[in-house]
């Protein structure tokens, strides 16, 4: 695999992590959370505190809880969400966190990746802000991945929304994930920065190559390239650096190539709630597959957005989301039955 197929994939497949023990760092003044629905509207102040979960193998896991309330909502991959769901926090407590070697967590050699950890990492950060049961959002590979957290972990999730996820089987649809993301790159643009690469230009300073890679491969990420500005920088994390992260990627590929879960989604019962961005590269066919002819599971598309409608349609997800946490379907929102000749899953 090459780096540029590499960093198509990298940016697709964006897991998570969790397991028991806390040890909070600090409180930061309240941070604003805009109403949903009314961009307009007064903020209200949802407190923010930042912490470290600490693993069973004992990996510190970083966190960060937005809000107040009986509700808690835990959403992996805080280093890409930034503060962008804290709407959500008006009465409920918002929790993302950083899995195992990303972001802020602590960095871990690759054989200390793989699904099971990252699930276990999940399960420390529930443990450690107290929640009994929780509802997740998964992002991107984070979709997948707390699918089966709850599959594996009945009564601890109450509902799943299932955010720009990747699709429930690699085969076919991650080939043709990477075939397209290649498309959207700018060559030109990606062959020049390797030049740079190759001239040592970045030999002392892999925050800059980090950066400059992202300035190539993140764009094709959106409907609206201006918009790749609104991703928080990651850069300052040693974890996000390209020679780190492609190991890391290494080590947790050879624990999900190939996965299928397909056969599995009549056993996770609870709500599910899958967000398609119509302008993503994830095929709309796959992640239809996450709701044909699963009773308690629905699929609603965004128009305008690529792979972080929380970036380019704000409003449209994150008011779907809240709809969807309070016990309704967003009104756009829809089952899909089995297609014709197709065989139930399970």
């Amino acid at each position: 695999m090459n780096r540029m197929q590499k960093g198509a994939v990298g940016a697709a497949i964006m897991l998570f992590a969790a397991t028991t023990g806390c040890a909070p760092v600090n409180v930061n003044g309240p941070e604003s959370a805009g109403r949903l629905g009314n961009p307009s509207s007064p903020h209200s102040a949802a407190p923010i505190e930042e912490g470290y979960a600490v693993t069973p193998d004992g990996v510190r896991l970083y966190y960060r809880a937005a809000g107040r309330g009986p509700e808690t909502v835990i959403a992996p991959f805080a280093l890409f969400h930034g503060t962008s769901l804290d709407a959500l926090a008006v009465g409920r407590r918002v929790i993302t966190y950083d899995p195992r070697g990303r972001g802020r967590s602590q960095a871990v050699s690759p054989d200390k990746v793989s699904l099971d950890l990252l699930l276990t990492d999940l399960d420390t950060v529930r443990r450690a802000v107290g929640a009994e049961r929780t509802a997740i959002i998964g992002w991107s590979g984070g979709g997948m991945e707390t699918f089966v957290y709850a599959l594996r972990n009945p009564g601890k999730v109450t509902r799943l929304v299932q955010l720009a996820p990747v699709t429930p089987r690699f085969n076919p649809y991650n080939a043709e994930m990477m075939a397209d993301r290649r498309r959207r790159i700018d060559g030109s643009a990606w062959n020049a920065l390797q030049e740079r690469v190759k001239a040592g230009e970045f030999v002392d300073d892999p925050a800059a190559h980090c950066r400059a890679e992202n300035l190539v491969t993140l764009p094709a990420l959106f409907a609206d390239r201006t918009k790749a500005a609104l991703v928080p920088d990651v850069c300052d994390s040693a974890n996000e650096h390209p020679n780190t992260l492609g190991a890391y990627f290494g080590g947790l590929f050879r624990s999900i190539d190939g996965f299928d879960w397909s056969a599995s989604l009549p056993r996770v019962t609870i709500p599910r709630l899958v967000i398609h961005p119509l302008q993503d590269n994830i095929s709309r066919t796959g992640n239809e597959e996450w709701v044909r002819g699963q009773a308690n599971a629905r699929i609603l598309f965004v128009d305008g957005s690529g792979h972080f409608p929380q970036y380019e349609r704000p409003d449209e997800t994150l008011s779907a989301i809240d709809t969807f946490l309070k016990g309704d379907w967003p009104d756009e929102a829809h089952s899909l039955p089995l297609l014709p000749g197709a065989a139930p899953s399970g």
